[in-house]
């Protein structure tokens, strides 16, 4: 038996667990990327299809499957979530269209299920994308913890021993799924050099990742745009800041109900 594969799995049913408890006891879904977790739903959908006509595992139907699709149900009509720029639109688009052509030009077999095992591949390394763009952007506390991206983090780095151990003992190599993996991987480390490479408080339970922190990295960067800064505070009307606007408008109220000087 595969030691890797098995705490890999572990690691991924923890991630799972660990973000839905966290949902239902913030009864909050803020912060958390719904673009990531319908992707996420896309990805685990396409490459089990044959769960639809014979049983493969419980860890295939109920984990991926089923979670997914529950986290996503909660996001939708449950719990409020955190409105995606169009940074994060663009960046999931951009991920399907890519997922779709590279699933047509690298598969194993060119028929419908291999080229939608390649595509669910090609797509869950780029999954995260959104999620990254949305914590940087995000100006308030998220749901999201540190224990749910270690846990999330270890899933990946087991699943890399797994294939060097496939390599060893059994001569199999997947170059798919190992190319993938990387690009996958590569986010997650770039990622966890950002998060914890600075000591705030912004994530529950976690750490602050923010415009500055994020130069720090190198991929995370690039995707969110290295060279934009987020405004401390939106604007309000002719460009003054909520605060000071409210502010404003408060010593207005305050001047009119003081009424007209009394006669002397």
């Amino acid at each position: 038996m595969n030691p890797f594969r098995f705490l890999g799995d572990l690691a991924h049913i923890a991630a799972k667990c660990i973000l839905i408890w966290s949902i239902h006891w913030n009864k909050s879904a803020e912060g958390i990327s719904f673009l990531t977790q319908a992707m996420y739903v896309v990805v685990f959908v396409t490459r089990y299809l044959d769960v639809a006509y014979r049983f493969v595992s419980i860890y295939n139907t109920i984990v991926k499957v089923v979670s997914a699709s529950y986290v996503l149900g909660l996001m939708r009509w449950i719990y409020p979530r955190t409105p995606e720029s169009q940074m994060a639109w663009k960046a999931a688009g951009t991920s399907l269209a890519a997922a779709c052509l590279f699933s047509i030009v690298f598969n194993y077999h060119f028929n419908l299920t291999e080229i939608l095992w390649s595509f669910s591949i090609a797509l869950e390394s780029a999954c995260v994308i959104p999620q990254l763009i949305l914590l940087r952007e995000t100006t308030v506390p998220t749901v999201i913890t540190s224990h749910y991206l270690l846990a999330l983090g270890s899933y990946r780095a087991l699943y890399i021993l797994d294939w060097i151990w496939r390599y060893v003992f059994d001569n199999v190599v997947d170059p798919i799924a190992v190319v993938c993996g990387i690009l996958q991987t590569a986010l997650y480390l770039d990622f966890a050099w950002v998060y914890y490479s600075r000591q705030r408080v912004k994530l529950r339970d976690g750490l602050l990742v923010d415009s500055e922190d994020y130069k720090r990295g190198w991929i995370v960067r690039w995707l969110s745009g290295k060279d934009s800064e987020l405004p401390l505070e939106p604007p309000g009307r002719d460009g003054i800041p909520i605060d000071e606007e409210d502010d404003a408008e408060v010593h207005a109220s305050a001047d009119n109900s003081e009424g007209p000087p009394a006669p002397r």
